[in-house]
């Protein structure tokens, strides 16, 4: 899974992984969890996908900017994922 393979990467910048520090970060791997994995099926079971849940487990109305696959943010850059982080980051 090349795009998997890429995006990983995202979570190594440095802003990221500061911004991180906040978050209580869960990878799924889809083959594994089936069943979670189609719960969160939203827009389409592809992957990666990134969610930002609230603290009660919704996922909350936080995407990347695109209007088809939206939680598939930019697997080459860290801006779309940290612009999730800070929208999130202001959820009560």
């Amino acid at each position: 899974m090349p795009h998997c393979k890429n995006y990983r990467n995202v979570f190594s910048d440095p802003k990221v992984v500061a911004a991180s520090k906040h978050f209580v970060m869960i990878h799924l791997d889809k083959d594994q969890n089936a069943e979670l994995s189609a719960k969160y099926a939203l827009d389409g079971e592809y992957i990666p996908r990134t969610f930002f849940l609230s603290s009660n487990g919704e996922v909350a109305d936080i995407h990347a900017p695109r209007p088809q696959f939206k939680y598939f943010y930019n697997e080459a850059q860290p801006a779309d994922v940290l612009a999730g982080m800070e929208q999130a980051s202001k959820l009560k």
